[in-house]
């Protein structure tokens, strides 16, 4: 009994070592390709060093070439949320997301004049690449109206 009991139990983590060496093996078809790693690995290298603008350009490039990918691909989602975890250690692009939701709670709508004037301490082109960021990444949505944009809020989860 005790024999027939071992054997079973080695044979089980036999088969659970070869099921795994199997899917870490076919996981290789799903990873990452080296150029979006190497391409997040600059982003977050240029935030480092304080070339925040640099970064957000940087990240603004790789959601236009993400738009070239398929609808759905586990690339594109796993380098958003690498984006979007970079995005959050900015100094500016979350407080300018905060101010354009914290608005739109009390108006459907908040105008990008008035949010420049709200965050006077930062730069409008820095604002306005954050706006730029948060647009592509569902956070935000833009309206031109004739010499003023209009931003409105998402209030749902978007990397």
């Amino acid at each position: 009994m005790n024999t027939t009991l071992v054997a079973g139990i080695g044979l089980l983590v036999a088969l659970l070592t070869a099921w795994q060496v199997l899917r870490s093996r076919s996981g290789g078809s799903r990873a990452i390709p080296a150029e979006w790693i190497v391409a997040i690995g600059r982003i977050a290298n240029d935030q480092a060093l304080g070339h925040h603008r640099d970064a957000r350009r940087g990240a603004l490039q790789v959601i236009h070439a993400l738009r070239q990918l398929p609808k759905g691909s586990p690339v594109s989602h796993h380098v958003r949320i690498k984006l979007a975890a970079l995005l959050a250690k900015d100094p500016v692009y979350p407080d300018v997301v905060h101010a354009i939701r914290t608005a739109c709670v009390v108006e459907p709508a908040v105008s990008e004049l008035a949010l420049c004037v709200r965050l006077r301490h930062f730069l409008i082109e820095d604002i306005r690449q954050c706006e730029e960021l948060a647009e592509c990444l569902g956070q935000i949505r833009r309206r031109d109206t004739g010499a003023e944009a209009i931003l409105i809020a998402r209030f749902h989860h978007a990397a």
